[in-house]
């Protein structure tokens, strides 16, 4: 043979090839460990709506408890913590969504 007529070919062992890649133990835990992330982000943010809603119904109630008086306050401190607790469950369960809806397009590419 000449030359000429050999031909040349690369392998790619590119860095995201897992058959060549050796990873580190602490590249295997975050791995593991975020696998699930947008999971844990969106029960985290069902946690964070109850709590706040519990919070203003807390306060609310107490403020009733003192005077009954303070009826309009407790009904307004009610609504406000309600429209505020969705406010942060959307927002909380929206970058969650936005983490799987990024994992599906990993996966598809």
């Amino acid at each position: 043979m000449n030359n000429s007529e050999k031909e040349i070919v690369y392998e790619d062992i590119s860095s995201t090839s897992k058959k060549y890649k050796k990873q580190s133990a602490a590249e295997e835990y975050a791995e593991g460990a975020f696998k699930h992330i947008d999971k844990v982000v969106k029960a985290i943010s069902f946690i964070v709506s109850i709590a706040t809603f519990s919070v203003f119904a807390v306060i609310a109630v107490i403020l009733y408890k003192i005077d009954s008086v303070f009826l309009i306050l407790s009904v307004g401190l009610l609504i406000f913590g309600i429209v505020l607790s969705l406010i942060l469950l959307f927002l909380i369960y929206a970058l969650g969504h936005i983490i799987t809806q990024n994992n599906d397009i990993l996966k598809r590419l």
